[in-house]
């Protein structure tokens, strides 16, 4: 029986290369210095829509985390008093600035 031939990665489309990059992602041990650029390569996309498939896929921490470094900026986790979630930032922000880094709320 002949083999069947591999699909390139370069050819999926929106969801089906999210759904195809979450497995990628999650068996990777050690994570690419550059998320964003890894994926964009992987898939051949630019990297803004790189930036946003990632984010929903559940990578916005990593990826700004990555971003905090790259610059050298020093990052924390800091909790968000009124829903309690946590949120990256930089080191040594205010509990009041913590609205100026995230706008979701």
């Amino acid at each position: 029986m002949p083999k069947r031939k591999r699909q390139s990665k370069k050819h999926l489309r929106g969801q089906a290369r999210q759904a195809d990059a979450t497995p990628w992602l999650q068996a990777q041990r050690l994570r690419p210095k550059d998320l964003v650029e890894a994926y964009s390569t992987r898939y051949g996309i630019n990297k803004n829509l790189a930036y946003e498939e990632l984010m929903e896929i559940g990578y916005y921490d990593e990826i700004l985390i990555q971003a905090y470094e790259k610059e050298g900026v020093k990052w924390e986790y800091m909790v968000e008093p009124l829903s309690g979630e946590m949120y990256v930032v930089p080191e040594g922000t205010e509990e009041h600035d913590l609205y100026r880094y995230h706008t979701t709320f």
